[in-house]
C-alpha cells in the first residue's frame, strides 16, 4: 500500500523520479528542479521504492520545504516500472516525464523548456541530452537530434529522426491516462515508457536545448554488464511484453509509428544477445541464442529481419551459429 501527500493542483510538469537507496544522489535531482524560477509549474513525484537508507528523510525535508513542488510517494519494494506507474496514477500536469533519481536536469534551461511546454499542446516534446560519467565526473556527450527546432511536426514526417531514448522524450500526460498505460515492474522498462504511448503520438516538437543529464560508469547500474547478465530475464520480460503488444495493435498503428516501434524493439531484441554472449560459451547457451532466434522469428518476421541488421546477429545467423564461441571472446573483451 503506498502512502502519498498528492494534491490536485493542476502543473505544467510532471517529472517520475524514481528513488531507492539513492540517499548520496537524489539531493542533487530535487535541486535542479526546485532552484529553477519555474518550480511552481513542475510537480516532482518521487516514488521511493522501499529504500534502506537516508533517502525517505532527504526527500521528506525538501517535501517540507516545497510543500507545492516535492511529493512523497512511500511503497514496499516492487521494481523500477512500478515507480514510473505511480508517477502517471499520481500526475497532474499537462506533460510527464520520468527522471531516475541518480540523474537530474539542467536547471538554467528550464524556463525556457516551461515556457514552451506552456505554448503548444503536442503529444510529444523531445529535448537534448547530457552523458555524464561518474567516474570522471564529466559530461562526456550531448546527444543532439537532426530535426527542425520549435516547430510542431508531424510524427509520420519525422519518426526515422526521432529519438528512442527516453532521456530525450516527454509525453502529454493523457497519453498514458486516457490509454491506461501501466509499465511491467522491473527494470529495463524505459523501453516500454517511450513504446507505450508513443503508438498514440500524431505531432511533436523539438527543443534544442539539454534538459537530462544521464548518470553512467556506475557500480551496479542496470545497464552494466554484470546486472544485464543478472536482470536477463527481466529484459526478456519486457521484450516478449513488447512483443505482445505490437502484434496485437500493429494494424491500427500509422506507418511512421509501427516503423518507430519495430526497430527499437529490434534493437532491444540486439541487446539481448548481446547480454546472452556475455555468458561464458557453453552448450547450453549457444542452443538458448538459437532459440532466441527461433522464438524471435516466429512472434514477428518484421522484427527479427530489422533485428538481424545488427552485425553480431547477422555473423551468428550466416555462419550457422560457428561463430558463436568468437563472438562471446570479443564481448567480453570490449567489457573488460
Amino acid at each position: 500500500m503506498e502512502k502519498t501527500n498528492l494534491n490536485n493542483n493542476q502543473k505544467i510538469l510532471s517529472v517520475s523520479v524514481a528513488s531507492y537507496n539513492l540517499g548520496n544522489m537524489i539531493e542533487q535531482n530535487i535541486l535542479s528542479f526546485v532552484e529553477s524560477s519555474v518550480a511552481d509549474d513542475i510537480e516532482l513525484i518521487i516514488t521511493d521504492d522501499g529504500s534502506k537508507d537516508d533517502t525517505t528523510k532527504i526527500v521528506e525535508q525538501y517535501v517540507n520545504k516545497y510543500p507545492n513542488i516535492v511529493k512523497l510517494i512511500k511503497k514496499q519494494n516492487e521494481g523500477p516500472g512500478s515507480t514510473v506507474n505511480s508517477g502517471i496514477k499520481n500526475a497532474s500536469g499537462k506533460y510527464f516525464r520520468m527522471v531516475d533519481g541518480d540523474d537530474w536536469v539542467k536547471t538554467e534551461n528550464l524556463v525556457e523548456y516551461i515556457n514552451l511546454l506552456k505554448s503548444v499542446d503536442v503529444d510529444m516534446v523531445i529535448s537534448n541530452y547530457d552523458i555524464y560519467d561518474n567516474s570522471t565526473k564529466q559530461i562526456i556527450k550531448t546527444h543532439k537530434f537532426n530535426l527542425p527546432a520549435n516547430k510542431i511536426l508531424n510524427f509520420n514526417d519525422v519518426y526515422s529522426r526521432t529519438p528512442k531514448q527516453m532521456h530525450a522524450i516527454c509525453f502529454k500526460t493523457s497519453l498514458f491516462k486516457d490509454n491506461n498505460i501501466v509499465l511491467d515492474n522491473c527494470f529495463y522498462t524505459d523501453v516500454e515508457y517511450v513504446l507505450f504511448p508513443v503508438q498514440f503520438v500524431k505531432n511533436l516538437i523539438y527543443f534544442n536545448k539539454t534538459i537530462y543529464v544521464y548518470r553512467v560508469a556506475q557500480a551496479g547500474q542496470s545497464v552494466s554488464p554484470a546486472s544485464m547478465k543478472k536482470n536477463i530475464g527481466q529484459h526478456e520480460k519486457v521484450l516478449e511484453h513488447l512483443l505482445e503488444t505490437f502484434n496485437k495493435n500493429e494494424l491500427n498503428y500509422d506507418v511512421g509509428n509501427k516503423h518507430f516501434i519495430a526497430s527499437r524493439i529490434a534493437q532491444m531484441a540486439s541487446t539481448n544477445l548481446t547480454t546472452l554472449l556475455m555468458f561464458e560459451p557453453s552448450k547450453e547457451n549457444k542452443l538458448r541464442i538459437k532459440n532466441f532466434f527461433t522464438d524471435l522469428k516466429s512472434k514477428n518476421k518484421e522484427i527479427y529481419h530489422l533485428f538481424l541488421k545488427s552485425k553480431k546477429a547477422t555473423a551468428l545467423k550466416f555462419s550457422n551459429f560457428l561463430l558463436y564461441t568468437l563472438l562471446c571472446k570479443i564481448i567480453n573483451l570490449k567489457n573488460k
